[in-house]
């Protein structure tokens, strides 16, 4: 049975009711109602814990608020729905006949500790809680593979990533193979709201905080092509839109007392990616961009390169240029906001199956340029600059990295090194983690932003049983401003699968 409630405690959508709730039906009695030969079940459980200390933002120094989190994770997923067409076959060949599965993702997070935030949204409030909790659906969809031979289509809560560009939504994704070596995409739904009882912020947009626009349901349409098929080249070129209809929020109240919020584009994103795989994997170039439509600007660009020219020596080079994103109905749209671009590069060593030594350098550009009033900058920002050294070692059952690291330039100087073991015991069912790492930070500008930090690790992973692991991980911290700070985190994971039917 699938129960639909209210999506939203403050106003009625029926219309975005009927839509989200009809997802979370056809899963449902997918679930219930297969009865598939050889459907292959499997849940993965997994909860984490942690808790710690931390001091009170500008207040006073001897006041430390306590923080115990528990989060619980569950996986289902129901693979091989449709038989075998071959008579006396185990699983049904995907790539000619095709086939059906289902996945879903759920977690419920708490925290137990002493500061806690209202529970203002309908995802809080159907708990009867009042710190905020929430159960977040990840993602829960209706797979098809190669349906008809050709296309692939999934039903539900999902989220995607096209190159630079990543998104959340409720609906429904088709994606058609050609004969001609590319591939069709296209996808429609309604965008993940962090306010729902099943819903998530992490995809939330920023910069309409307690505004009407951030109360607000957006719909989103995208469309994509893609190579398919090339054994050298990956390639895609996709465009996305999120826009808010007044048919999707007839209620929602205005700054100006109407009702009924206007409608508008929230995002326009086109997005492109490429990379390359040459001599057998020894040359892989790649590049992607992300093209902001609506303020007609690039948002982010990567580019790199890895090359391993013999068995031994390789080289990584990366560039990133990044800037800020909002809505397009966000105030800070209106200000001015330079990208930072960051180059690395990397040389990496390997004399031999135990050994792998690497050094690495990195170079920030930050821009202050004139402003569109004529004003000129008072000075020229300093480059960000630094590098670094690492070493590995490992055996059968122990290994052991070091890394040493400076970078400074703009933002101040920062120089740390951290040392990690893990050692295998108990037929390999027991590793033992250890690792200490330390920091000296300084800031030119603000005297305060100087200090250092030192810290030591412990932890064991633990196989109870086959699909049973148990985690452990303690730290004791000391630094400039904190005679002691230790935390613990711990975690329990079941894993477990089941065939059904011949």
């Amino acid at each position: 049975m699938v129960v639909c409630a209210p999506l939203r405690k403050r106003q009625a959508k029926p219309v975005v009711n009927r839509l989200r709730c009809g997802c979370y039906a056809l899963l449902g009695a997918w679930a219930v109602t297969s009865t598939a030969q050889a459907a292959e079940v499997r849940t993965v459980s997994r909860t984490q814990g942690e808790g710690y200390m931390v001091r009170v933002p500008g207040g006073d120094d001897d006041q430390l608020l306590r923080r115990r989190r528990l989060v619980q994770y569950v996986q289902l997923g129901v693979y091989n729905l449709l038989p075998p067409k071959v008579p006396g076959a185990r699983v049904r060949d995907r790539d000619r006949e095709g086939q059906l599965q289902l996945v879903s993702s759920l977690r419920l997070r708490h925290d137990f500790g002493s500061y806690l935030r209202s529970g203002n949204d309908f995802a809080a409030s159907s708990q009867q809680s009042i710190d905020g909790r929430q159960i977040d659906l990840l993602f829960g969809y209706l797979e098809g593979q190669r349906l008809g031979s050709f296309l692939d289509l999934r039903a539900g809560r999902q989220f995607e990533m096209s190159g630079l560009d990543f998104y959340a939504f409720d609906g429904i994704w088709l994606h058609a193979h050609t004969p001609a070596y590319f591939a069709l995409e296209t996808f429609t739904g309604l965008a993940v709201d962090g306010t729902d009882i099943f819903g998530y912020p992490t995809f939330e947009l920023d910069g309409t905080t307690d505004t009407p626009a951030d109360r607000s349901r957006s719909w989103m349409v995208g469309a994509a092509v893609a190579t398919d098929g090339l054994r050298h080249i990956d390639a895609r070129l996709a465009w996305r839109r999120t826009l808010s209809t007044t048919l999707l929020n007839p209620n929602i109240v205005n700054e100006d007392g109407t009702t009924g919020l206007p409608g508008g584009i929230d995002q326009d994103i086109v997005s492109a990616s490429i990379a390359g795989r040459f001599f057998s994997n020894k040359l892989t170039p790649y590049s992607a961009v992300r093209l902001n439509l609506a303020r007609l600007r690039i948002d982010d660009v990567t580019a790199g390169i890895n090359f391993a020219f013999t068995k031994i020596h390789s080289i990584r080079a990366l560039y990133i240029r990044t800037s800020p994103q909002f809505d397009t109905d966000s105030v800070f749209n209106i200000f001015s906001f330079q990208p930072v671009d960051d180059v690395r590069f990397v040389y990496q060593i390997t004399p031999g199956k135990r050994w792998t030594l690497a050094a690495r350098g990195q170079m920030r550009m930050f821009h202050n340029e004139t402003t569109a009033q004529g004003t000129e900058p008072l000075q020229s920002i300093t480059p960000g600059y630094g590098g670094g050294l690492a070493a590995a070692f490992r055996i059968p059952r122990f290994r052991i990295r070091a890394d040493t690291y400076a970078i400074g330039g703009e933002g101040g100087l920062r120089v740390g090194g951290s040392l990690d073991t893990r050692t295998m015991v108990a037929w390999n069912r027991l590793a033992i983690d250890a690792r200490t790492y330390g920091l000296y930070y300084r800031d030119p500008v603000f005297q305060d932003r100087q200090g250092w930090s030192f810290a030591v690790q412990a932890g064991l992973n633990a196989q109870l049983w086959r699909g049973v692991h148990i985690g452990l991980l303690g730290e004791e911290m000391v630094s400039s401003f904190y005679t002691t700070a230790f935390r613990m985190f711990g975690t329990i994971s079941f894993d477990w699968g089941v065939r059904v039917g011949r």
